[in-house]
């Protein structure tokens, strides 16, 4: 049975990752520039650590569409990740996940921020990405935690491998759903875990917008994509599989 009602929380979290993203038009040396202004501005005080696509020199990373927008600093700030590459800011969490209204929070503090700094090009797109690993001990058990049918031909996908990529356009939002089962992950201190890998990343494309307007404009348009992902994600579920999570309705 598919999920009909969308939990405010969840007691058992499946999360591996979540990232907030905003990519931005050239501009000045961004990931030269913001992150030590940053280290001054945040508290607590993040650590600066410099990543191996800064080992490339920046004209090669900007001929490259692959490296545009490849993380060069990062910055651990507390239970949160800001990592800067020379068109991009990424904002992610540190696990235990500290659920959705800190996360926010920290989101809006630290893009108001880089709009008081002005040295960032005009915005072309925001992002919200949740990652999460639904665990089972056999692909068919995976495959039957997900509200999912697929046949090709006469062949009934039920027990087979997959890795799947769907684009979904919604309104203004582009969701990219990625499933893949048979993935195996280790984070942090919890135990090695086995299942299927439901990705939900959810973009915005923008007409290029001064950063200052973007950061002012933000809080709306930032809790409507996180809501769309949020309903892209337990849509891809069987409520069964919900259950499972402990949820939390308002």
């Amino acid at each position: 049975m598919p999920v009909t009602k969308l939990p405010k929380t969840l007691e058992h979290e499946p999360l591996m990752d979540a990232l907030f993203q905003v990519r931005m038009e050239a501009s000045e040396p961004l990931a030269d520039i913001l992150p030590g202004i940053l280290f001054h501005k945040l508290s607590p005080k993040p650590s600066i650590t410099r990543l191996p696509a800064a080992e490339i020199p920046r004209p090669m990373r900007e001929t490259d569409p692959t490296l545009l927008y490849v993380p060069t600093q990062r910055l651990d700030w507390g239970k949160y990740v800001i990592a800067v590459g020379d068109r991009s800011v990424n904002i992610s969490c540190k696990l235990p996940y500290p659920k959705w209204p800190s996360f926010k929070a920290k989101i809006l503090e630290v893009t108001t921020l880089i709009s008081e700094i002005g040295v960032a090009g005009k915005v072309e797109r925001f992002s919200v990405k949740y990652v999460n690993l639904i665990e089972a001990p056999t692909i068919g058990d995976q495959i039957a935690k997900i509200d999912f049918a697929l046949r090709i031909g006469v062949l009934e996908i039920d027990n087979e491998s997959i890795e799947m990529k769907v684009h979904h356009v919604e309104d203004e939002i582009v969701h990219i759903l990625t499933i893949i089962t048979g993935a195996r992950a280790k984070v942090a201190e919890r135990p090695e875990t086995f299942g299927a890998v439901v990705d939900i990343d959810s973009i915005c494309d923008i007409s290029p917008i001064p950063f200052d307007s973007f950061a002012v404009e933000l809080e709306p348009k930032l809790e409507k994509l996180r809501q769309s992902n949020k309903g892209r994600f337990f849509g891809c579920l069987k409520q069964e599989t919900v259950d499972e999570m402990g949820p939390v309705y308002e």
